[in-house]
């Protein structure tokens, strides 16, 4: 099934990530220090220069001599800063990659794999947020490796089927409702500061333009922005689609990970992974 390498492959895209945000922390000091460095070198070379034509004193000798030390200690840890964080950031790169491409691979197989589904399977919804996980509060009384297994009965929201967090759907009220929001804000920008060139002038352009907008026609192009709230419902009474045709579990089909189940605002869940251990 390749789960378990699925999640492997994410716990070690977790420890690249908190590597690249270490070598982050730590080339953030590197420049600081050199910084303050070259401040410390300026200072004591123009206290040297202040001097005019007498000769510097052994202090500020040896102060500039300290200073030009940490100076050139400061900029090849600044270096050596820096060639960790290019190291790291490739790393977490290859490593997001790496997760990516399984979850693509185990997309790709869902169509034709009747593996039986679990409580803790993780699935996606194609206008979510984020994925999510299937939960059975009550066992069925049937197990697979230890854990209830799921029917495709199993799909009431927040009670099975943890929400995905928000919704892009453009037929989502509350996505909708998120655009008049955002086009509104946008209009009251527009009026305030006509001339901001800044970050609040690239917002207002990306909703409207040089222009106002009319809140009641706004188009899918702009709803598809914003995100909403997950409020998922499903038309289907009989729950999820394509379930084992000849095993039935308390009279209802067996949940596989080829299923799917359509939301009526135009989301498709699909399984991404089964929730049993390999």
């Amino acid at each position: 099934m390749g789960e378990q390498e699925l999640f492997a492959l994410e716990e070690a895209s977790g420890r690249a990530n908190q590597a690249f945000m270490e070598s982050y922390g730590a080339l953030q000091q590197a420049s600081d220090r050199s910084v303050a460095a070259k401040e410390a070198y300026q200072s004591a070379l123009n206290e040297m220069e202040n001097g005019y034509n007498q000769i510097p004193t052994k202090e500020q000798q040896e102060n500039l001599r300290k200073a030009r030390e940490e100076l050139t200690a400061a900029e090849e840890a600044q270096k050596a800063a820096e060639g960790k964080y290019e190291e790291t950031a490739q790393a977490a790169q290859e490593a997001s990659d790496a997760v990516q491409a399984k979850k693509e691979a185990l997309r790709a197989s869902r169509a034709t794999d009747t593996t039986y589904v679990v409580h803790g399977a993780r699935m996606e919804c194609s206008c979510g947020m984020r994925e999510s996980y299937l939960l059975l509060e009550h066992s069925h009384g049937v197990l697979t490796r230890g854990i209830p297994q799921m029917t495709v009965k199993d799909f009431r929201l927040n009670e099975n089927i943890i929400n995905f967090g928000g919704c892009t759907s453009t037929e989502n009220p509350s996505t909708q409702e998120a655009a008049q929001k955002a086009v509104q804000a946008a209009n009251q920008a527009i009026q305030e500061e006509k001339k901001n060139e800044g970050f609040l002038g690239k917002v207002v352009s990306c909703f409207a333009g040089d222009g106002k907008m009319d809140t009641k026609q706004i188009d899918d192009s702009v709803i598809s922005q914003c995100m909403g709230e997950c409020i998922a419902k499903f038309a289907a009474k009989e729950g999820w689609r394509k379930g084992h045709e000849k095993v039935t579990v308390n009279g209802d089909a067996p949940l596989l990970r080829r299923c799917e189940l359509d939301c009526i605002y135009g989301g498709r869940i699909t399984i991404l992974i089964s929730g049993q251990p390999e």
